[in-house]
């Protein structure tokens, strides 16, 4: 990785280079002799400049934590050749030095340092960072410090429910909703033990319209079962199955040839049960799921993920249609997978999935924790995005 950034900086790079003169072609240290002095001020010995800070942008919040921190080289400041080598220093805001690194200059106007996962950077936290050109002979002035932010994990929002939303965090082996038979990981969520495992969470208003999200992996897309859920609302009075206010997200499972992911929403005034057939779902991968509905349609995305970040990466579904009337149920319940109803387990929630970051709102709020790359980006898709 460190390869790739010495030789594949960005025009940026190229244009700090042009600005700053002609490149010089490096020689041993010994040429840079005359290039010494005594101690400045500063601390310095070599009489060049401080490299420039080029990526990433002063304040700018990077999209993992393991950044690249990328410096254009450093020339003498009265002629001369040499051979630099960069240090660079990571520091807190309190100015605690927490990495430093010394590395090569790369051959097209600069160098990089990625800050190592060793240095385990926190979550949504502002830090420094800085760098200086050394030789045998000497070492230069530091540059400024320029700031990054790093990104916000889900992992670091505690639970909690509104009138209007609810966030489930799941990682931290409890929840704020109701739980049958289910397993819970420290730092990956909970898992449905069966089909007859489920999360049930109990709104404290009724959403005419709104969204739920959450992250799900581990679950095999052609497992035994016909109609089991992925998530189900409804009025919370009886069976699930014969609920006049059921709405539900399935994914169809052996009995259908091929992966599907179906919904069915049930109002006062109409039925709609339909959707895709997505033989792409691989078990191997983490999926956010997000289904909004309200004004008389429903929208549903699929996106692979990072496990770790929450970061979307390939689009695996897209879908949306129309139903008719308005769905109010009262009370109004919503489930992570769903409880066993007449159907039978068969009925019940996708087996064996582990789920994370549940959120759930009137469409009104944006989901937290979102990152680079995250739905925020894609307009026009429907309510809440």
């Amino acid at each position: 990785m460190k390869k790739w950034f010495l030789y594949g900086l960005s025009a940026v790079m190229a244009t700090a280079i042009a600005c700053g003169g002609d490149s010089k072609t490096p020689v041993s240290p010994s040429s840079v002799t005359n290039a010494t002095a005594d101690a400045a001020a500063d601390g310095s010995t070599l009489k060049a400049t401080a490299p420039d800070l080029v990526s990433p942008a002063d304040g700018a919040r990077v999209s993992n934590k393991t950044p690249s921190l990328v410096a254009t080289y450093a020339t003498l400041k009265f002629g001369g050749t040499a051979t630099f080598t960069y240090r660079f220093q990571v520091r807190t805001q309190a100015d605690a030095l927490i990495d430093e690194a010394v590395e090569p200059q790369g051959s097209n106007g600069g160098t990089a340092h990625v800050i190592p996962a060793s240095v385990s950077l926190a979550n949504d936290t502002t830090y420094k960072w800085r760098a200086r050109a050394e030789t045998s002979a000497g070492v230069g002035p530091w540059s400024g410090y320029i700031t990054f932010i790093t990104p916000n994990s889900p992992s670091a929002i505690a639970s909690y429910q509104t009138a209007t939303t609810l966030w489930d965090n799941l990682t931290d082996l409890k929840t704020i909703g109701s739980a049958l038979n289910m397993e819970f990981n420290a730092g990956k969520g909970a898992r449905t033990i069966s089909t007859e495992s489920y999360i049930r969470y109990i709104m404290l208003q009724t959403l005419t319209a709104g969204e739920m999200s959450f992250y799900v992996d581990n679950f095999n897309p052609l497992s035994a079962g016909s109609k089991t859920k992925f998530s189900s609302q409804y009025a919370g009075t009886g069976d699930i199955t014969t609920d006049p206010w059921r709405f539900t997200l399935e994914k169809r499972g052996a009995l259908y040839g091929s992966p599907q992911v179906r919904t069915r929403i049930i109002t006062g005034s109409g039925i709609f049960d339909g959707g895709p057939v997505i033989p792409s779902l691989d078990k191997t991968k983490t999926y956010f799921i997000k289904y909004t509905w309200g004004s008389g349609r429903i929208t549903i995305v699929f996106f692979e993920a990072d496990p770790v970040t929450g970061t979307l990466g390939k689009n695996a579904l897209t879908f949306s249609a129309s139903y008719s009337g308005t769905y109010r149920p009262s009370p109004h319940w919503i489930c992570i997978g769903a409880p066993v109803g007449r159907g039978g387990s068969d009925d019940g929630s996708v087996p064996n999935m582990t789920v994370r970051w549940v959120w759930i709102s009137d469409g009104n709020t944006s989901r937290p924790a979102m990152l680079p790359g995250d739905l925020r980006a894609t307009a026009g898709d429907g309510p809440g995005f």
